[in-house]
């Protein structure tokens, strides 16, 4: 009987925590969607009674939370307020993506798209073969491979370029851009630098990805280190769990095989020491534990973890549920992961 409730909480208790974890997920998407929709609405707010600063900041805001179209296409708004075609340009592209080319907000957005897209200057970086370039960094932002050679939206003004080579000093160029301009930059090293120089620092930066001139992918958040952690906690604890575990059904056979061996042959003596059934009683509670805080830890490590911020903007728009499957030792179950 005491095998049978064991085994029964071996399966169970993964198959809980699943359901734990899907609701976890659920909630923590619903909790950031509904930030995002009352930020949206205090940013019309703000924005209607004349405070534009504060209602673009809101907008923002709710757009990293949930960018649904609405957001973008206010977003763009606030961008041509300020100025900043090309990330209007860039927003309304997104929006558009977002709605049926028959919504009225289509053609709105298609519009200012056709105005604004022969105003926005385009920048192509061209690193000629052979070159010894290891990276190009534009305005504090190192661009990815697949960012070179196709045209970056960039915004009208100046703009600082740095090319580095292993070995070599950085090269760096001003270039101002005006509206309309098209131009193409030939991204060559420095010179080597002399014998016994010291070679130039190379400063950390971020990486651009994408071709639209967009933003770099924002810092790893917080909540996927803190899942980390406490999956690796949870770790910790399914190894404790297992270690005991294994004491706990070696001696539960032991003393099975004793009872058994009692009955079938009681001539031939079998003993059951008192300092083993000690040591299984005392084992039974931190095992215990050990599961709860194991199971717990890396359950709630997989919540942090998979439901951090996306890297990709362009994917924030669209919320999904995933199915995570949980293998245990003992038994499995499925989770519900969330992203937008």
């Amino acid at each position: 009987m005491r095998s049978v409730l064991r085994g029964a909480c071996l399966v169970a208790a993964p198959l809980g925590l699943a359901l734990v974890i899907g609701g976890v997920a659920y909630a923590d998407e619903t909790d950031d969607k509904a930030r995002a929709q009352k930020l949206f609405v205090d940013g019309r707010k703000a924005i209607e009674a004349g405070d534009k600063a504060t209602g673009c900041a809101k907008m923002r805001e709710s757009m990293g939370l949930f960018a649904v179209a609405n957001t973008l296409f206010n977003v763009a708004q606030c961008d041509e307020g300020e100025g900043k075609i090309a990330a209007a340009l860039e927003h309304w592209e997104r929006g558009l993506a977002l709605v049926d080319a028959k919504d009225a907000r289509a053609k709105v957005a298609k519009e200012r798209i056709n105005t604004l897209s022969p105003r926005v200057p385009r920048l192509r970086i061209v690193v000629p073969p052979g070159q010894p370039v290891s990276a190009v960094v534009l305005d504090g932002t190192e661009l990815a491979p697949s960012a070179l050679s196709a045209p970056l939206y960039v915004e009208p003004g100046s703009h600082a370029i740095v090319v580095r080579a292993q070995g070599r000093p950085d090269r760096k160029h001003e270039l101002t851009l005006a509206e309309k301009e098209r131009t193409e930059f030939v991204a060559t090293p420095a010179a080597p630098a002399p014998v016994g120089s010291p070679s130039a620092t190379v400063v950390p930066t971020a990486t651009a990805t994408a071709t639209g001139g967009g933003p770099p992918p924002p810092p790893t958040s917080f909540r996927r280190t803190a899942g980390f952690i406490v999956g690796g906690v949870g770790v910790a604890g399914l190894v404790a769990a297992g270690v005991t575990g294994g004491i706990i059904m070696a001696k539960a056979s032991s003393f099975d095989a004793c009872r058994k061996q009692r009955e079938e042959t009681p001539s031939v003596p079998c003993e059951i020491k008192d300092a083993d059934v000690d040591t299984y009683k005392a084992l039974l509670v931190p095992n215990a534990v050990a599961w709860g805080v194991g199971l717990a830890g890396v359950g709630v490590g997989l919540v942090l973890v998979l439901t951090a911020p996306s890297a990709k903007d362009g994917e924030a728009g669209k919320a999904s549920f995933v199915p995570v499957p949980i293998v245990l030792p003992g038994g499995g179950g499925m989770g519900l992961s969330g992203r937008f």
